[in-house]
């Protein structure tokens, strides 16, 4: 008898919204990683990244960050997941 070996994928929780789980399968499609830099994030927002060092500093319009680090110039990780709860919680709906 053979022993059977099991490959778990690893478990994630759902995302709030189907349009939120919609643009994280988009982003993933066009190559992002699980975590993505603020030059990434830039990209993703259509800005630069001044813009969002501008919007980090005033602590509002950019989605919850890892800062790497202690220094002035840490580095700045964005989850993938939190930039599509994000995106997907600032869409307008027309009534």
């Amino acid at each position: 008898m053979k022993a059977e070996t099991k490959q778990n994928k690893p478990q994630f929780k759902a995302l709030s919204t189907s349009e939120s789980q919609i643009i994280f399968d988009d982003l993933l499609a066009m190559g992002y990683g699980i975590n993505v830099s603020k030059k990434q994030y830039a990209e993703i927002a259509n800005c630069s990244v001044s813009a969002v060092d501008n919007f980090m500093a005033k602590g509002y319009g950019v989605p919850n960050y890892k800062k790497i680090g202690h220094q002035r110039n840490a580095r700045v990780l964005f989850s993938l997941r939190d930039i599509a709860e994000f995106l997907a919680a600032q869409t307008v709906q027309m009534i």
